[in-house]
């Protein structure tokens, strides 16, 4: 009797040992454990090899608290895949890491077009996300457009051989009509000048084509550096530019800038740990670039300009989204179609490229939150407001002085390209004249299963100029 109740007891021993090894809670994430297994699943266009290497682990990594985590991020954010989950599970003497993906249409004809005040356009947009499975990339598009027509083909290449290398190689053709306006003081005909209603000086009506091959190392995939040479040649397309407030408007003004060709080398480095996962951007990126336009790089003109920016996405409540950023660009000697402007999709309340300048200052913040879904179609709202301070730092004050034959004046820049500058634009950084901000709100849709761009419609307020402006965006 004695022995069956031992044996008895050490039975039960044996079980509750048993049941406690199971029930004993296991590191939530295994960390510590050695990956023995990754294993790819679901995925019908892109390569394993691509999957693999996006993801970025491998057999023999130690698992750390956030290695699913860095995956799914790394894999959301390349924007090749609709649905991603990773997980683990016990394989052998560590872990396998499980991933999961769901592909998007790799490629789509996408028609775009936007509607403002002063800019019209509609144009398609053929883009392929992932060609031959391995996640090289092709853009065919053209618009037509009020300001800025144009074409462009692209091919981009993020993984030369599987390496941090990557390059890519567009050619463009652009047809510019672009306006100058002045929006203080009294216009030459005698109205009076307001930023809600701008005078329109004169458009200047370019053509021109081009290519960029871009060359970039993705440092530890968060840090890259880039150098890039653009070739560009500028024509006009209609000799000079004509004035919409004369009668005949085919009036012949004084050219804003001499035809020429522009050869610019340039570098940047950027420190990007933003990441996407559908609507919501998180992280931060601080990026600065140089452009340097000279003969040594086939430039008839020489210039150069410099920025630096910041932005930052931070999530709340799981899908709400705060982001802001700010920058500065300066530059000196720069072509007109360089120059950097203000209004329209960078400054909401205001026409597009209704300020011009040689030193620019921004900063924005927007609110995204979603309002509701229909399927694999996301509303979203936003509230915004933009800030640009833009200026000149000096203009010409001992060149040619040329009137036209509407009686408008305009001083000649002593450089290459002839630059001629309107008497009536101010110069140097002024409060009243150089700050310009708006407050507004909009709305954004996009689906998920379809690498489809941004829709979205912005109403801003022009703080400045009391006078609301309208932004209606379809596609990229």
């Amino acid at each position: 009797m004695s022995t069956c109740r031992l044996v008895g007891r050490g039975a039960s021993l044996a079980v509750l040992a048993a049941l406690t090894s199971m029930l004993a809670p296991r590191p939530a994430f295994a960390v510590g454990e050695q990956i023995t297994d990754v294993r790819v699943l679901d995925n019908q266009r892109t390569e394993e090899s691509t999957v693999r290497s996006i993801a970025g682990v491998s057999i023999g990594d130690t698992l750390a608290e956030d290695t699913l985590d860095v995956v799914r991020e790394r894999l959301n954010t390349v924007g090749l895949f609709a649905d991603v989950n990773v997980w683990w599970e016990p394989h052998g003497s560590g872990v396998r890491i499980n991933i999961s993906v769901t592909d998007k249409f790799p490629w789509a004809p996408v028609p775009t077009g936007s509607w403002s005040s002063n800019n019209k356009a509609l144009g398609l947009i053929f883009v392929h996300g992932n060609l031959f499975g391995r996640g090289k990339q092709l853009l065919i598009g053209a618009r037509l457009a009020t300001i800025d027509s144009g074409a462009v083909i692209a091919y981009r290449d993020p993984s030369l051989f599987g390496s941090w290398i990557y390059w890519q190689l567009q050619g463009l053709v652009q047809r510019q009509v672009i306006p100058e306006y002045q929006s203080y003081g009294m216009a030459p005909n005698g109205d009076a000048v307001t930023l809600a209603n701008p005078f329109e000086l004169r458009e200047t009506r370019l053509l021109s084509y081009g290519f960029e091959p871009v060359l970039g190392i993705a440092w530890f995939r968060r840090v890259k550096t880039q150098i890039a040479w653009h070739l560009e040649k500028f024509g006009y397309f209609d000799k000079g530019s004509d004035d919409p407030n004369m009668d005949p408007p085919s009036v012949q003004l004084t050219q804003a800038t001499a035809p020429g060709t522009i050869g610019v080398g340039r570098a940047s480095l950027m420190f990007d740990f933003r990441a996407r996962e559908f609507a919501v951007m998180t992280g931060g990126s601080l990026g600065a670039s140089l452009d340097y336009a000279g003969r040594q790089f086939g430039s008839d003109f020489t210039y150069w300009r410099a920025g630096v920016g910041w932005e930052q996405g931070i999530k709340f409540f799981r899908s709400h989204n705060f982001i802001y950023g700010v920058g500065t660009t300066i530059g000196d000697n720069l072509p007109f179609w360089s120059e950097n402007t203000a209004g329209g999709s960078n400054l909401r309340g205001y026409l597009a490229q209704q300020f011009r300048g040689d030193t620019q200052v921004w900063g924005k913040a927007e609110y995204h939150f979603p309002l509701f879904s229909i399927g694999s179609l996301d509303f979203r709202g936003l509230g915004f407001y933009d800030m640009q301070a833009i200026w000149f730092r000096s203009l010409p004050t001992t060149g040619a002085v040329l009137t036209d034959p509407g009686g408008y004046s305009y001083t000649q820049r002593d450089t290459a390209d002839q630059r001629t500058f309107p008497t009536t634009q101010p110069q140097g950084f002024s409060f009243g004249q150089s700050i310009h901000n708006d407050v507004g709100a909009g709305l954004r849709f996009f689906l998920r299963s379809v690498a489809v761009p941004l829709v979205g419609f912005d109403a801003g307020y022009g703080i400045e100029a009391k006078n609301w402006q309208f932004i209606l965006v379809v596609g990229a």
